[in-house]
């Protein structure tokens, strides 16, 4: 959920950790906060609230030093205030923390008792302590390695240690941390994104690794003391593509990006004769079909995953399980053999998903796991069988957009991929729905062009309590992401749920301060969704009506009408994701709600 940075550099580092953490904003912004080393004393900077308050901070007094360390936080342990900011220091030792601590109770009273003063509420500030307790009585290395021995939990840990200013501290186990060279230093941190314009090469540090970094190179253990040696990969080219192109806000940035990346994934996934192939995920060609599937997410993804089930379950005919990741690891699942995993998750990071991925892999280790993920040096990707990549480049909006179209458009490719192989599609019907989905990148771009009848809608959410959103069949899922996205940016309170439920209880919510939006295509129920239409406009409701016939083709009076292209049974989803996105977003314009970094959330959920 934080960010963390770390660097030391022939210059002085200010400036460049401030970068990168405003680059790794969208991954906490509760509070930020500095430290560097310099003549053998801490100078260090806190602000609580967005980074823009401590660079603030930094320009009226300015720092100096070689090596530092930097965090932008999500709260866990703690108010988000400047004394709960990271980093936490002890007389020895400064130090920076993505994770969680469970045990840092007991921790901080055995050092209380040793004389070891805290001044925050955070779990992290048993670290510096700790750490300075250990080397007072052992070597530097081996005082770090019983450090990691005591604590339990996930921790990204980058660190400066006030006796060693040539080197930058680290440890990785179940946050994600990475190392970073270039030209002018050596960096830590959290994600490539961060290190766009400083680094050249990236190391992707594993679980339970830990080390030190200098000018002349690294030295890397796993937890037992042993060396570790890993490679250096070039700097991912997208970690650089990451500014706002003259748009408001990222968010509209991102939808605005979904035709181009449909595209890219097309482009990538299907051959000029048609052919759909994964070359990542080469055990989808080689081996048998499974004969059940589980599907696993969090959030925005899970709504793609619940989705691709009525696909996959429509033409593969055998049993498709989807399921939310935290709870999925703390039941007793039977999973069995001949299962197929597919674990989704934009980040490749996220704590629960990758804990279900590993939890599979050690249960039914002859089954294969396959990731759906936006970032290919991931852990999810790296730890799974296979690895389709979703192409959507970085996504900085902590509202998901353009990578949930991409994981409905590669789980529409999956889908067809997969009945082609079971001969439940013939050829020709395979190349119709391709040729939709190449005409759906089209069909965006012209609802894009012409927003007016969604601001529109945006006014009826003026003075309301809350909104529902209503669907059947692949819709009902897209009816729970819409809301979503209205709660996450607008704050407003809303809920999606199958259109046929609306009588087993939700009606009751009917009234005139409830807005209702109706997603009813043609391909999808559309007579039986209309019905329930009616329904709820008996009992007041303004409905927005979310449809892809034209005006003559449907009888109603919703206060506003949404129009899309006509799709087919793939393809549908993909255009209604636009009118969905672009709504949540008027309306949180209306409302003047931060749409890109929305009160108590983070990008991505790296802890439990």
């Amino acid at each position: 959920m934080c960010g963390i940075i770390g660097a030391l550099c022939d210059h002085n580092v200010q400036d460049e950790l401030l970068g990168a953490l405003r680059r790794m904003e969208y991954r906490g912004y509760d509070s930020a906060g500095i430290c560097v080393l310099d003549g053998g004393s801490f100078q260090q900077a806190k602000a609580a609230g967005k980074l823009s308050n401590l660079q603030r901070e930094l320009a009226s007094h300015p720092l100096s030093g070689r090596i530092g360390i930097g965090h932008t936080r999500w709260a866990t342990h703690g108010e988000p205030t400047i004394i709960n900011a990271h980093p936490h220091i002890s007389a020895n030792v400064a130090l920076v923390h993505n994770g969680i601590i469970e045990n840092h109770h007991q921790l901080r009273v055995q050092l209380v008792a040793q004389g070891y003063c805290f001044v925050s509420q955070t779990d992290t500030e048993v670290l510096p302590h700790l750490l300075e307790e250990k080397i007072q009585q052992r070597e530097l290395l081996d005082a770090w390695r019983e450090m990691l021995s005591e604590i339990e939990g996930a921790y990204a840990i980058a660190a400066i240690i006030r006796s060693l200013p040539g080197s930058l501290w680290f440890a990785r186990k179940g946050s994600p941390l990475l190392l970073g060279r270039g030209a002018h230093g050596v960096y830590v941190a959290s994600d490539a994104l961060a290190l766009a314009g400083l680094a050249d090469e990236v190391m992707y540090i594993d679980d339970h690794h830990w080390g030190r970094l200098t000018l002349e190179g690294v030295e890397l253990y796993d937890l037992s003391g042993n060396p570790v040696e890993l490679e250096w990969d070039p700097l991912p080219v997208t970690a650089h593509d990451a500014e706002k192109d003259g748009f408001p806000h990222y968010m509209l940035k991102e939808i605005h990006e979904q035709p181009a990346v449909l595209r890219r994934i097309l482009r990538q996934y299907v051959k000029g004769d048609g052919e759909i192939v994964f070359e990542q995920a080469s055990f989808l060609h080689e081996k048998p079909l499974p004969q059940r599937i589980v599907m696993i997410a969090c959030g925005t993804s899970y709504h793609a995953a619940l989705t691709a089930r009525y696909w996959l379950e429509r033409y593969l005919k055998i049993p498709v399980e989807v399921d939310i990741a935290s709870e999925y690891r703390y039941r007793d699942p039977v999973i069995g053999q001949h299962t197929l995993l597919v674990a989704l998750s934009q980040s490749g990071e996220t704590a629960d998903t990758l804990e279900v991925l590993r939890m599979f892999k050690r249960h039914t280790p002859g089954n294969d796991a396959l990731a759906l993920c936006n970032v290919p040096s991931s852990s999810l990707a790296r730890e799974a069988d296979g690895l389709i990549e979703l192409f959507a480049g970085p996504e900085i909006g902590v509202a998901s957009t353009k990578a949930y179209m991409a994981q409905l458009a590669v789980l529409a490719l999956l889908t067809l991929f997969m009945a082609r192989r079971a001969g439940a599609m013939p050829e020709e019907r395979v190349a119709e729905h391709l040729a939709a989905l190449e005409r759906a990148a089209t069909d965006m771009e012209a609802l894009l062009a012409d927003t007016a009848a969604v601001r529109q809608a945006a006014a009826l959410f003026a003075d309301v309590r809350g909104a529902l959103y209503l669907g059947r069949g692949p819709c009902y899922p897209m009816a729970l992401e819409g809301a979503l996205k209205l709660k996450e940016i607008s704050y407003l309170h809303a809920e999606g749920y199958a259109a046929g439920e609306m009588k087993h209880g939700p009606i009751a919510l009917i009234d005139h301060l409830i807005p209702v939006v109706v997603i009813a295509p043609k391909q999808y129920h559309l007579e039986k969704v209309i019905s329930n239409l009616h329904e709820v406009q008996a009992r007041g409701a303004r409905v927005i009506l979310i449809v892809d016939l034209p005006e003559a083709g449907i009888a109603t009076d919703a206060a506003c009408v949404l129009r899309v292209p006509e799709g087919d049974y793939f393809s549908t989803p993909l255009l209604v994701c636009i009118p969905l996105q672009l709504l949540a977003y008027e309306v949180a314009c209306m409302l003047g709600t931060d749409v890109d970094q929305p009160r108590n959330l983070a990008k991505s959920v790296t802890v439990e």
